[in-house]
């Protein structure tokens, strides 16, 4: 039930209100944790405004810094910039922000409004059948399993040395 008036409430409280959110919904903790990161970096360029105040002009770039100005800060230490799938799942993470604060908060959901960023999906090259024939053989020189090893899979060793027979 909505408590504050209409889009008053700041993007510092409203976060973890969200995270609660997508918690009772069932979401796991690791895109929760993505969630509440994005949602950070985004208040961080933003400022710690009312979520009512800000405005589609904003948000729109908020995406175009991210994909032509902004350096990630990477472990690796590499600074390439985001890809269009990371772009995509930022407008993700928003739309379902705004979606949120639209049921709760009456206001306006701008991602609506804002085009979603396109990306090419890779398609998966599969194994060959040699590497297949490779990769079951390591289960031939794999340290020997036993009972309390709760990653041995039973099934696999037995269609490993079948295969390999």
């Amino acid at each position: 039930m909505n408590h504050t008036p209409s889009g008053s409430l700041i993007l510092s409280k409203a976060i973890p209100f969200f995270r609660n959110y997508k918690i009772a919904e069932g979401l796991s903790e690791r895109t929760v944790n993505s969630y509440e990161r994005i949602l950070n970096k985004w208040m961080e360029y933003q400022g710690d405004v009312e979520i009512g105040k800000i405005t589609k002009q904003e948000t729109t770039q908020y995406l175009s810094w991210l994909h032509t100005d902004y350096i990630p800060r990477r472990y690796n230490g590499q600074t390439h910039p985001l890809s269009p799938k990371t772009l995509r799942n930022v407008w993700v993470t928003l739309s379902s922000f705004y979606a949120w604060a639209a049921l709760e908060f009456e206001i306006p959901n701008l991602m609506k409004t804002i085009t979603t960023p396109r990306f090419k999906v890779t398609p998966v090259e599969p194994f060959t059948q040699k590497e297949v024939q490779t990769m079951l053989k390591v289960c031939l020189y794999s340290r020997e399993v036993h009972p309390g090893n709760q990653n041995f899979c039973p099934c696999l060793y037995s269609t490993c040395n079948a295969l390999l027979e």
